[in-house]
Order: structure tokens, then sequence, then C-alpha cells
């Protein structure tokens, strides 16, 4: 009788803790992954904390006035711009994953907000906002941020030159005391000029007062001392925009309570205390007419792609910059930045992201983590609390000098001279992005600018360099075509002219010709089909067309292309074999050796084709002659 045997009970309870050892990991690597924080926050110590601090403090002191003059730029109440500070610092502190992000408005969301809601109500920014959240998220769902490489670092460096540009000249207004509405920089021109005997005075001399002194204060940070001096003048400078607001603050109270008209323009009156918490309108009733959220999201359609679009690109284009060859987790950058908006949108917010500003100073400040953003959210908090009924004592012309003073170094004249001893193409790329945001506006410039740099891009691929040389090898002599990178459609009526021109020159009606596909990247079927044709009409003359060094992949798209008659070989040194039709089937040719030859080769005149490609006569004394590379 067989013996049964019965499972061991210990090895039973030790796959069952494996198993739960295997699915608590994958719930660690989950929360670790969406949630960063919890990665970091166990191993947190007492000197992350200081620098955090020091860091959440130096940003919260710059966002606080910078916030109230972003507000102004998008044309909202001024503390739109702190409820849009508020509540991105606690989302992004617990799912971002850059230390150096600080969440909240910036000079470019100011500016693209105004361009798509300047004849609306603020329930379309809302309703903006929480909308560039759901899309944000989605983006970091479908895995998206391959979007974001279509812009390319000139593109985005006229994009943000232009934006720039705007904010300035649409902050002379602020300077010179003077209200108007413009929108292009022909528009604001004109109208700079138009109003310009109506400046003031007095907002002249506290907005230029206010640019020299901040732009002075800014370099404090340079002064070449040691010790304690050097700390003080440090954090002098970092808080100088908050300087100058509290200074200006405190001289238009001097005037109100000495009964003195004041002698320039002041912001407009806040509301004050936190925001109420309340969801996005999706619709709202405006006298006897109600506005339904397909009518909203019409108003605002493309804005719900181009804003989310820019924001994702400030934010990934950061984490790239302080990544230090680490890895950048761009899917969850998106849906961190989604949720601060989405969160945002129900305080009231403004669409918000990173700003490299703000960035570059929190690394200056030596961040830790991501928990700086609590200290800086911690300001805006009070600022809400306590600074907001004080609103109406701030000077036009001191937000005004604060954008300029932000937005000025942002100006990136430097990338001209690098791209044009390097590369020309891409510096009309720039230009055009450039010219098109500053004469139409932002957001077709920023189009315009990605459907030059694909054109660039398509330029490349559809006119691959071609190198051309004549070989003699093993007593055989062929023409070796070597294209630069892949083939695909757009490249296959530029390689038929150019490889149907070889025969016709003297001397060559015989030659075979080779095509080398060892630097090919890849092959469609349009390619695999126009080099079948090219192959038919060079045979169709009694001369030999071989293909080189192609891939098992290009091969199977050439036999599902249904081209028959095309030959193979596998190396240079079977080559010769191949053209003498040793080896003309592509079973043989599979198992060809591809070891070089090591030769002596003497180099003759050159021969020009009509296109203009160098053909090369290359010859050996001994008769055994090789391939020449130049």
């Amino acid at each position: 009788m067989q013996e049964t045997t019965k499972p061991n009970s210990n090895d039973h309870a030790k796959k069952k803790q494996m198993q739960r050892a295997i699915k608590n990991e994958k719930i660690y690597k989950f929360f670790h992954q969406h949630v960063p924080i919890t990665k970091w926050l166990p191993k947190y110590n007492s000197e992350n904390a200081m620098g955090d601090m020091i860091a959440g403090i130096t940003i919260g002191l710059t966002m606080v006035p910078q916030s109230i003059a972003y507000a102004s730029l998008a044309n909202l109440s001024p503390q739109i711009g702190l409820y849009s500070a508020l509540m991105g610092g606690f989302i992004y502190m617990t799912f971002g994953t850059v230390k150096q992000v600080s969440m909240g408005p910036t000079s470019l969301m100011a500016l693209l907000t105004y361009e798509y809601t300047k004849n609306l109500t603020q329930e379309y920014v809302v309703l903006l906002t929480f909308m560039c959240g759901i899309v944000e998220i989605s983006m970091g769902l479908f895995k998206l941020g391959f979007l974001v490489d279509f812009i390319s670092t000139p593109v985005t460096s006229g994009f943000t030159t232009a934006t720039s540009i705007i904010v300035i000249m649409s902050q002379v207004k602020g300077i010179l005391g003077v209200r108007f509405k413009g929108d292009t920089v022909k528009d604001i021109l004109e109208k700079l000029i138009e109003h310009f005997h109506e400046r003031r005075s007095g907002d002249m001399i506290f907005g230029l007062g206010a640019i020299a002194l901040i732009l002075s204060m800014r370099e404090l940070r340079n002064v070449p001392v040691k010790g304690n001096l050097k700390k003080v003048l440090w954090f002098i400078s970092l808080s100088r925009n908050t300087s100058v607001v509290l200074l200006a603050m405190f001289i238009t109270y001097l005037f109100e309570s000495s009964g003195t008209p004041v002698p320039y323009l002041t912001s407009d009156t806040a509301e004050t205390g936190l925001p109420s918490l309340q969801f996005p309108p999706f619709g709202y009733t405006s006298g006897n007419t109600t506005v339904t959220l397909p009518d909203m999201l019409y108003e605002i359609r493309s804005a719900i792609f181009i804003i989310p679009l820019v924001s994702v690109l400030a934010n990934v284009s950061i984490a790239k910059t302080y990544a230090n060859g680490g890895i950048v987790e761009a899917t969850q950058e998106m849906l961190a930045l989604g949720m601060c908006n989405i969160a945002g949108s129900f305080i009231m917010s403004m669409p918000t992201c990173g700003a490299f500003t703000r960035s570059a100073l929190s690394q200056a400040s030596g961040v830790q983590t991501t928990l700086s953003n609590i200290y800086a959210t911690g300001l805006i908090f009070l600022s809400i609390m306590f600074l907001t009924p004080h609103f109406h004592l701030i000077p036009r012309s001191i937000l005004s000098s604060i954008l300029i003073s932000a937005v000025l170094f942002m100006v990136d004249y430097q990338i001209v001279k690098p791209l044009w001893k390097t590369n020309r193409a891409e510096l009309f790329v720039t230009l055009v992005t450039l010219l098109i945001s500053l004469f139409f506006t932002v957001e077709i410039g920023l189009l315009a600018g990605i459907c030059a740099n694909i054109i660039h891009l398509a330029l490349m691929w559809s006119r691959p360099k071609l190198k051309i040389e004549l070989i003699k090898s093993k007593g055989v002599e062929f023409v070796l075509i070597t294209p630069n990178n892949g083939l695909y459609f757009p490249a296959i009526d530029y390689l038929y002219r150019e490889i149907m021109q070889i025969p016709k020159q003297e001397g060559y009606a015989k030659i075979p010709l080779v095509i080398n596909c060892a630097h090919l990247k890849g092959l469609d079927y349009t390619a695999a089909r126009g080099l079948s044709l090219i192959s038919s009409e060079i045979q169709a003359k009694d001369q030999r067309f071989v293909v080189l060094s192609a891939s098992e992949k290009m091969r199977y798209v050439f036999r599902k292309s249904g081209c028959k008659s095309m030959v193979f070989c596998n190396s240079l040194d079977a080559l010769p074999a191949t053209i003498l039709g040793h080896h003309c089937k592509e079973k043989c040719a599979l198992n060809s050796s591809s070891t070089r030859s090591n030769d002596t080769v003497i180099v003759d005149v050159p021969i020009t084709l009509a296109e203009g490609t160098p053909l090369l006569n290359v010859k050996t004394p001994n008769g055994n002659d090789t391939r020449v590379d130049i």
C-alpha cells in the first residue's frame, strides 16, 4: 500500500510568509514611487530640518510679494495670488519629487492665464485651474511626458524670452502710472505712446527707484566679505522684494495718516481672511443668464491643453536641471502638478507650477527635501491672515517693479552665440518662436516653434547625408553608398535621385552599387519598396545592386514588403564574392564572415557627380584593395 506524504506545515507557513513579504514589498514600492515623502521622511534628521527651514523661509519671503504681483499680471485680485501659493505647497511636499520646486504662481502662468481669460470672469480662471489639473494627471497616467520632448531647448529659450519681454513691456504702464489693456507687443507699444502724456511723476519715481533698489540689493549676495556679515548681506538680498513692499506700504501709510493725497496709484482692496473651501464652478448664473459647463469649456478650450503642456515643461525642465544624472520621475511630476492644481481650484487658485528663479534660490539656500514647502506655505498663510487688510497700501508701481526685476534675467540672450557657431537651423527655430510670440500671441509662438522643430527633424530624415565611395577590393570594383541614419519614407525619393545619378556618370554604367546599412537605425515599408524599385531598375541595366550589413529586422521588412529580388551580404570581406555571383542567395550571405582587411590604400583624385557628391577612386599597390573611411 502506497503511503501518502502530508504537506509540511512549516513549509506551508514559510510559503505564506514569503507571499506576505512580497506583497508588502510591492505596497512599499508603490507608496515610495507615488508618495515620495514615505521614502525620505523616516530618514529625516535635524540637519535636514535646518536646511529646509532656511530654504523655506527664503522662498516664502520671495513668493509673498511675487504672488501678489503675478495676480496683478493676470488681472486678478491680489489675494488670488496668495491663494494660489497656499495649497500647492502642502500637496507637492507629499507627492513631489524635486526638492528645489516650490509650487505657486509664475510670470508664465500669469501671462497665459491673462491671455485666455482677459475678457472672462474669475469663475473661468478657477475652472481653468481645475481642468489643467485633470489634463496634467491624465498626461501622467497615460505617460504622455514624451510630448515635452518635442519642445527643444531653442524653442523653450525663444518662448521664455518672448514672455519675459511681454511681461516687462506690459508693466511699463505701472511704472508710468497709466492704465490700459494691451495684448501683443505692437498693441502695448501703441497704447504706451498714446497714454504717455498721462504719466504720473510719483509712480515713475517710485517704480524706477524700486527697480534700482531691488537690483542693487540683489548684488549684495556677491559682495566679497566673509563670516556673519556675508550671511546678513545674503539675507537682505533674498528678502529684497518683501523689504521693498513693506517700505512702500509704510510710506503710503504715512501719506494717508497725515491726510496728504497719495501721489501714486495703489492696489485694490483685497478680501481678508482665508479662502472658503468650495467646488470649482461647473456653471454659474449671471443675472438672467445661465452659463453651463460646456459653454465655459468652449471659452477656454485651447488653454486647457496649452497651459498644462507649458507647466509640465517647466516642472520637468527643473527636474532635469537638478537631477545630476539621476532618474527624472516625469510621470510622478505630472501627477503631483495635477493634484496641486485640482486642490488649488477648491480655494479659487489660478494655474500654478514651479519656477526656475525660485528653484535656483532654493538650491542656493541649501534645501534638503520638499518639506521646505511647508515653511514657505506658513509665510503665505500669515500673509493672508494679517497682510490682506492692508493690500490697498501697496503702490501699483512697486508690483510692476517686482515683476520687471524678476523676469529681467530670464531673457536668454546667451544662447545666440553658441547656436550661431554650432547650429544655425536651431537658432532660426529660436527666432521663429521669439518673433511670433512677440507679434502674435505666446501660444501661437510656442506652437510655431514646435512645428519649426518638427520640420527641422523631418528635413534631417528626408535628406540623409550620403557618403559615396568608389572602392576596389580583391579585384572587384563597386560603389559603396552609406546613409548616416535611418531610411524612412520621406527620404526615399531623395535617395532614388542620388543613386540613379551614379550610373549616368562616365565609366560607372556597369559598376555594382552597394548600399551600406551598417549605420541605419530603422527602415519602414515605403523605404523598403523604394529600395526594391532601385534594385530592379539597376539590375535591369545589367548592373548589380547589393544591400550590405542589413539587420534581421530590416531583412524581415524587405521580405514582408514583397522585395524578392534583393541581394544581401553580411560583411565587406564577403562582398566581392557576392558581387561575382558566388553568394547571391540570402541564406548564404547570412553566414558570411565579417572580418575586414587591413590592406593599405592609395586615394586617387575625387570624381564629382552632377549633384555635387564626391566619389573616391581607390586602389592599392598589391591589388587587394579595401574600403576607405573618409
